[in-house]
């Protein structure tokens, strides 16, 4: 044993001082970037749908496009036809149809029998792309979960969904939160942002290290430009007079560990911001920024934004309107969630 110490021993200064020079940092960087690569490539569903959370996520990502198509006042006939296409195809996998209990499973096959019959309301047809009979399907598998009365959405007036907002427990006003996407094209005064920006500040981060930064973007020009970009705000982006912009600084991260900290970080800042414009009063709805080199390119024409931020979100602010829908966007419970380890 103490022979191989002794030749080990070397071996291991070698490494240790090789570790600490710059070129073993940005090796030691890439090694684990590409564990970071492996697990994403092996496990995101954007690579393999064979698992049942895999499954899942499809169907909630299909399922939340129609929630969002059901929002508006004056809906489009047959809207998010390939997301219907694609429903299909989940939605008749022998895994989903044995899952029906979990929460999001049910959801999604209550969501695409309202989309049903929301048309056959309105005398609408698309027996082209969904029959009766896959819509009698879908009841078939949820038996006793179908609800006739399920909506998909909720409709709020103003008054009713700020009501006691500031006095509430945590529990309540977290639960009371909601994504607006119905803006009067008011702005808010710089005062409410600027309080709203306070509250979010008391966010943790690593070390207190305190790396968010948040750009308050008013040129209407602008705002289209970056919203355009983004994608997921198409059909309500007329009366957004304000964009907020969640970026965290790379700067602040010194150990390869901390790699991703940025999202960790950005991301409960992110949550503090919208807590903080809801606290408000303030009309708010986070549009993801899951993009790629490419995107952000785009947005070099558009805004400087320091190449060591990372942006994290856009956030659409304003004055609600007086009536307005949010989707349902059913929550999981408790026991799909906690996993206990004895």
């Amino acid at each position: 044993m103490d022979r191989i110490k002794k030749i080990l021993r070397p071996l291991y200064l070698w490494y240790f001082n090789f570790s600490g020079t710059k070129i073993g940092k940005r090796w030691y960087l890439i090694s684990n970037f590409y564990n970071d690569y492996r697990l994403y490539k092996k496990y995101a569903t954007a690579f393999s749908k064979e698992d049942l959370k895999n499954k899942e996520a499809d169907l909630i990502l299909n399922y939340h496009s129609l929630e969002k198509g059901m929002l508006f006042k004056k809906m489009k006939p047959g809207f998010a036809k390939y997301r219907i296409l694609n429903l299909h195809k989940i939605l008749k996998d022998q895994d989903i149809i044995k899952n029906v209990h979990r929460s999001q499973i049910k959801v999604g096959y209550q969501v695409i029998c309202k989309y049903y019959e929301l048309h056959k309301e309105k005398n609408l047809d698309i027996s082209e792309f969904y029959t009766e009979a896959q819509y009698d399907f879908y009841k078939s598998v949820l038996q006793n979960g179908y609800d006739d009365c399920f909506s998909g959405i909720y409709s709020w007036s103003k008054n009713d969904f700020y009501q006691d907002v500031q006095s509430k427990g945590f529990a309540d006003f977290a639960k009371s939160r909601q994504s607006i996407r119905n803006f009067t094209g008011e702005k808010i005064s710089h005062e409410r942002i600027k309080n709203a920006i306070e509250i979010a500040n008391t966010a943790p981060s690593v070390c207190n290290r305190q790396a968010s930064n948040v750009y308050l973007i008013e040129d209407k020009n602008k705002i289209d430009k970056l919203l355009e970009v983004q994608g997921g705000f198409v059909g309500y982006t007329e009366n957004v007079q304000q964009l907020l912009i969640v970026t965290n600084d790379r700067k602040f991260y010194y150990t390869v560990g901390e790699r991703n900290q940025f999202y960790i970080d950005g991301g409960l800042y992110l949550l503090n911001l919208l807590y903080a414009l809801h606290y408000l009063k303030i009309g708010n709805c986070p549009a993801n920024w899951g993009k790629t080199k490419e995107d952000e390119e785009r947005l070099k024409p558009i805004i400087n934004i320091p190449e060591s931020e990372k942006i994290i979100c856009f956030v659409p602010i304003g004055e609600a309107v007086e009536n307005f829908n949010t989707t349902l966007s059913k929550r999981r419970p408790v026991e799909e969630t906690l996993i206990v380890i004895k």
